[in-house]
């Protein structure tokens, strides 16, 4: 048999081939952790530590889902939602004006500012919980969904600074000139010309940022002491993983109710979501 020559009609079809089978594995790869959470909702306690594992549950139950419905999960729930949209608001409107700032300006130290931003990434998260702690107890929001959003958006700010600014450098300034000659403000030009051209870099970073929050595990444990603030990553924690129990089938059920919400998200806004994170990844 004759070796198939490269660039022919049978190479670039098993190219092709290769290709799909290599995406195919790697889907099932990534999806099998989502399916084994939404397989182990359905089973009983006493199913799910069986050796062999089963693939499939014996004797299917709704019981996690009527814990993950109950009033603490929904207020958990709903402490999540506002935490993680007020940071992303802030972070989002804080990083913009930082971003464009440092887009427009060439001022001294202004790539040594950017370093340094970059680096705060490298701060251990204990460190930053110590600060972040005096901080809220000396002003008195400790245990309030003021002090997780503060929190929140400060750790996610410099990668949002980040992200806007290599968008805001891809933007052409003439516009901007434009509506300074006809005697706009910096602010008028920043918010009724920038914002309505970046929106696609905006949504991924409120996106990157509400996320993040809605994930974020230790901030909420430790700023937390009352279950009428305490977001789910804590709350399901505190209930269902204890020294002495692990009441995995109604945390994995919990899980897969708190997945929609951020699935929602990325299906509504996947389009601004993709324009965003490839931003400025070519140059002109």
């Amino acid at each position: 048999m004759s070796a198939i020559a490269i660039g022919s009609p049978m190479s670039r079809a098993l190219r092709g081939a290769g290709l799909y089978a290599l995406v195919l594995l790697s889907l099932c790869v990534m999806l099998f952790p989502i399916g084994w959470m939404i397989v182990t909702s359905f089973k009983l306690p006493d199913e799910i530590f069986v050796r062999p594992p089963t693939i499939y549950p014996h004797a299917p139950t709704l019981q996690g889902y009527g814990v993950a419905f109950s009033g603490t999960i929904m207020m958990a729930l709903a402490n999540s939602l506002i935490i993680a949209a007020g940071a992303a608001a802030i972070a989002t409107t804080a990083g913009s004006l930082c971003a464009y700032g440092v887009s427009r300006s060439r001022f001294a130290g202004r790539t040594a500012f950017m370093t340094l931003l970059l680096a705060t990434l490298g701060l251990p998260i204990p460190l930053l919980m110590l600060t972040l702690y005096l901080m809220f107890s000396w002003s008195g929001i400790l245990n309030t969904h003021l002090c997780l959003i503060l929190s929140h958006a400060a750790i996610t700010l410099p990668v949002v600074v980040w992200m806007l600014k290599d968008f805001f450098d891809a933007l052409p300034p003439d516009v901007e000139e434009a509506a300074y000659i006809d005697g706009a403000s910096l602010y008028t030009c920043f918010w009724r010309i920038v914002v309505p051209m970046t929106t696609p870099g905006l949504a991924a970073a409120g996106i990157f940022v509400f996320v993040t929050s809605w994930n974020e595990f230790i901030f909420g444990l430790a700023f937390t002491t009352s279950s009428s603030v305490r977001p789910l990553p804590a709350m399901i924690s505190l209930l269902f993983l204890g020294e002495f129990q692990y009441r995995w089938g109604d945390a994995m059920a919990v899980a897969v109710v708190v997945t929609i919400p951020v699935m929602a998200l990325f299906v509504f806004f996947q389009r601004y979501f993709i324009q965003g994170i490839t931003a400025g990844a070519v140059k002109s």
